[in-house]
């Protein structure tokens, strides 16, 4: 069972009848969705299992082989739709602009306006027009400083601006998280990024039950354990008797107790993948809530309103989490990389509205 997948909602499929206007492309390391919109947006086609950076370049040799390589997997995904619609301009986010994608792309430092970074378009030449690859962000961090370090996203971006309210929400702070393999806590004041940071929960929680000691004695379950993922936040936020320090004892002092407790018979087998998700997760919000949303105070509750942007799996378990630890969210846009690529397409006229 995969906790951490980053696929996004499946949109439903609009009526042709509505001509397609452009295809964006959300192109990252290890997935490449793309989906053809309409005149106003709306999603007529969405097709996803396509192969991601990583595995489109795995024998290029030079940049002759990069291209066409990346060419080829473009016709692959969305081949019929160049054909039937010549001319359609592309849109695209992701990994696909970094050094290890098509093309380098740039990134914008924060602190940036979502409804104004997507202007510094990059573009490749394919046999059916320019690709346009949005920028990445980038956090600079402060030189030498042990605690504010550098930082970067790509794709992130995208979503963020698709998952913005559709009316202005004023200029007051705001956090959205991007759960995945790399999870994104970002803030906002408005449309504008002020900060993020990346937890490589899902990465790690992959790394953890698959290649090490804790997976040894764990069984995949059939079906997600509530109740086990609760007792993992518990222990992470510090609400265990006896009762520890708020945020508990730290990730790295807890993690062995998903061994240490199925050894003394107080954790089944079925249960260590979800209680090591708890553990990971709780950590996770400990981390960003202390830093964001309680001006440094004790306890995860804090003001500060925060959005979910995931698939449904995952917002779900970060929904709970979040209530677990006081925290009622709200959730974004459900189909927010296919938005914020036609925000963005909008926002540089690659298309308009009234191009019918």
């Amino acid at each position: 069972m995969t906790y951490f997948s980053t696929t996004t909602l499946e949109p439903q499929v609009e009526s042709r009848a509505n001509p397609p206007q452009l295809i964006a492309l959300d192109w990252g390391t290890s997935s490449f969705r793309a989906y053809l919109l309409g005149s106003e947006g709306q999603v007529l086609e969405t097709r996803s299992g396509g192969r991601g950076v990583l595995a489109v370049t795995t024998d290029v040799l030079n940049q002759k082989d990069r291209t066409v390589a990346f060419v080829r997997e473009l016709e692959t995904m969305c081949g019929d739709w160049l054909q039937d619609n010549p001319g359609l301009p592309m849109i695209a986010c992701g990994m696909v602009g970094s050094n290890q994608g098509w093309t380098e792309v740039d990134y914008r430092t924060i602190p940036s306006n979502l409804l104004e970074s997507s202007a510094s378009l990059t573009s490749v030449s394919t046999p059916y027009g320019p690709l346009w690859i949005i920028p990445g962000l980038l956090k600079e961090g402060q030189p030498g400083s042990i605690v504010d370090l550098p930082d970067v996203m790509r794709g992130e971006e995208t979503q963020l601006l698709g998952a913005l309210p559709q009316a202005d929400a004023g200029d007051d702070p705001y956090i959205v998280v991007l759960p995945g393999t790399h999870t994104k806590w970002v803030r906002l004041s408005g449309s504008v990024v002020t900060d993020f940071g990346t937890s490589m929960t899902g990465e790690l929680y992959d790394l953890l039950v698959r290649h090490s000691i804790l997976g040894r004695l764990a069984e995949t379950p059939e079906q997600p354990n509530e109740a086990a993922f609760l007792r993992g936040l518990d222990v992470a936020f510090g609400t265990q008797e006896p009762r520890a320090s708020p945020g508990g004892e730290g990730i790295l002092a807890t993690l062995f107790s998903a061994r240490t407790l199925v050894m003394t018979g107080n954790l089944d087998a079925l249960e260590v993948h979800d209680y090591i998700s708890g553990l990971l997760i709780g950590a996770e919000i400990v981390n960003f809530s202390r830093r964001w949303m309680n001006d440094g105070n004790e306890g995860v509750q804090g003001p500060t309103p925060v959005s979910i942007c995931a698939n449904t799996a995952l917002t779900r378990r970060y929904g709970v989490a979040l209530n677990h630890a006081g925290i009622t969210p709200s959730f974004a846009h459900r189909n927010a990389a296919a938005r914020g690529l036609w925000l963005a397409a909008l926002a540089t006229g690659l298309t308009t509205k009234e191009n019918i």
